[in-house]
């Protein structure tokens, strides 16, 4: 045979062979990336701000953008996008579960009003009192002076302007300005004590008709030193004196005495239950058998 002819057909069948490799290995491309690739997604870490909403397309959250997300499910049931925290999500592909982690923080400032403070002099006080709001996912909302010296201006009396910080419990703040009145000891007035309005009991009511057996002429913090001295006031020989008057034919069984509360939470007076047995038991309520204070 003509060696010339076996040259050109052994060329011919390494370029066939070539040409069938080629074709071969496209087939195995195409099958990887339209078939096998999609198995092999992988997922991102995803850092969001607390109360953010969340994104429910898939492509967010896979690294490589897939141009058909049919067949994938989200799951972001383990996502509390509310609270501070790292959360494990997860994607579901034919039965194969990648997971991925998103993390929720708090970058965001609280957003505040600040309202005019009157103080008395040397008095401690919560500085937080002059916040009029402040909105705060990661509470409790944080003042603090700006100038830490500023505090001594509170020692005399005067109207002070001073720079305050507002921060939440992730150190994330924002400055304001504030007004601070000072007033000598023993002149102020809140509004707290003004408001002489029956809000709630310390004790569950049921036949009282709103009227006391002493009414203060201003409302007493409860923990108040002056609470506790009007509270000593009333003695079981005023109970008894009112009870011989009005009841005479019964006896006393109990006695407890009662606050009754503004809606500040600051005590407006008391109230005294008795308990009393005669010809039936009954339940009575002083009134008004001392004079208001």
């Amino acid at each position: 045979m003509d060696e010339d002819f076996l040259d050109v057909t052994q060329k011919g069948n390494k370029l066939i062979a070539l040409f069938l490799f080629l074709i071969i290995g496209g087939l195995c491309a195409f099958g990887y990336f339209f078939v096998y690739a999609k198995f092999q997604f992988s997922l991102k870490n995803i850092t969001i701000e607390v109360g953010s909403d969340l994104s429910y397309d898939v492509n967010n959250y896979v690294k490589n953008k897939l141009v058909d997300t049919s067949g994938y499910k989200l799951d972001l049931t383990g996502v509390d996008k509310d609270s501070i925290g790292t959360y494990t999500y997860k994607v579901i592909y034919n039965r194969r579960v990648k997971r991925g982690k998103i993390k929720v923080v708090d970058t965001t400032p609280p957003k505040f009003e600040i309202e005019d403070y009157t103080i008395e002099v040397g008095e401690d006080f919560y500085l937080g009192n002059i916040l009029k709001s402040c909105e705060e996912i990661s509470k409790p909302c944080i003042v603090s002076l700006k100038n830490a010296k500023d505090e001594d201006k509170f020692k005399k009396p005067g109207v002070y302007n001073v720079k305050v910080t507002v921060s939440d419990i992730y150190k994330n703040s924002a400055d304001g300005n504030a007004k601070i009145t000072v007033v000598e000891k023993g002149t102020l007035v809140r509004k707290e004590e003004i408001d002489l309005e029956y809000s709630s009991a310390s004790k569950g009511l049921i036949a009282w008709k709103n009227e006391y057996f002493v009414k203060f002429s201003k409302a007493l913090n409860p923990e108040s030193e002056e609470a506790k001295e009007k509270a000593s006031e009333i003695t079981i020989d005023d109970i008894e004196k009112y009870v011989t008057e009005n009841y005479p034919d019964y006896k006393i069984t109990s006695t407890e005495i009662i606050d009754a509360y503004n809606k500040s939470g600051y005590i407006i007076g008391y109230i005294v239950e008795v308990g009393l047995k005669g010809e039936k038991e009954k339940t009575i309520y002083i009134d008004n058998y001392k004079s208001q204070n």
